[in-house]
């Protein structure tokens, strides 16, 4: 039996060939699938960095203006914390996350208690 998956058409390629292999249960296709994606994803260290971000920063990040960043602010659908009220606006990684997948901010007695 032959163990290679052969294509049909006219785009054939190193990328197709690996989706094609992963789909086939070649753990070698994923390997080198994972290897061609790679270049396009974040690094590691940048998934786990979840340092403070300033508003600019925070909507450059979520892919939004700033104006919307502001807007989910005054209406709470994003978590963020400042210095003292009407200060500088801080916000975390996984709370911008969160408010992009639409998830509602857990308050700060209850983030505490989780």
């Amino acid at each position: 039996m032959n163990d290679t998956v052969t294509l049909f058409g006219a785009a054939r390629g190193e990328p197709r060939e690996a989706l094609a292999a992963v789909i086939a249960g070649d753990e070698n296709g994923l390997r080198r699938l994972a290897e061609l994606l790679a270049p396009y994803l974040p690094a590691p260290a940048a998934l786990s960095d979840d340092r403070w971000m300033n508003s600019r920063e925070a909507a450059e990040y979520a892919g939004t203006t700033l104006r919307a960043l502001h807007k989910a602010m005054a209406a709470r659908e994003v978590h963020f914390e400042q210095d003292c009220p009407g200060g500088k606006a801080w916000f975390k990684r996984a709370d911008i996350d969160a408010w992009r997948r639409g998830e509602r901010p857990v308050t700060m007695f209850r983030r505490a208690a989780a």
